[in-house]
């Protein structure tokens, strides 16, 4: 999966737009295996100890305060896993995928193998 089309991911604008079936499962792939779809959320599940996944929720966190987008995010102690989906579309949009390349972008240079 080519780190540039997570970059371009990452960087897109901002938007509560639908996305096809296509859209989709091309973002899906380039966000990588430790993304899934399990409507209406897309989610993240990371093995970990508690103090490893507790500085992702953290991060998630700051990410999700600075998009005015709020993911759930259960922390236990045998990992973390995060689901998020636009609540007013009740549907997957072009910001959740914003939203999880941002993270996933911010995993891979926080030592998080793809």
């Amino acid at each position: 999966m080519p780190t540039r089309d997570l970059e371009t991911l990452a960087n897109h604008t901002i938007s509560k737009s639908g996305l096809s079936a296509e859209e989709l499962a091309r973002e899906l792939a380039a966000l990588g295996a430790r993304w899934t779809v399990v409507p209406p959320d897309l989610r993240l599940v990371l093995p970990g100890p508690m103090t490893k996944t507790g500085v992702v929720a953290a991060h998630a966190g700051a990410l999700a305060d600075e998009l005015d987008h709020h993911p759930t995010i259960l922390l236990e102690y045998a990992g973390l896993t995060l689901s998020i989906h636009t609540h007013d579309a009740k549907a997957l949009t072009v910001i959740d995928l914003i939203f999880a390349a941002r993270l996933e972008q911010w995993l891979r240079a926080n030592g998080w193998p793809v």
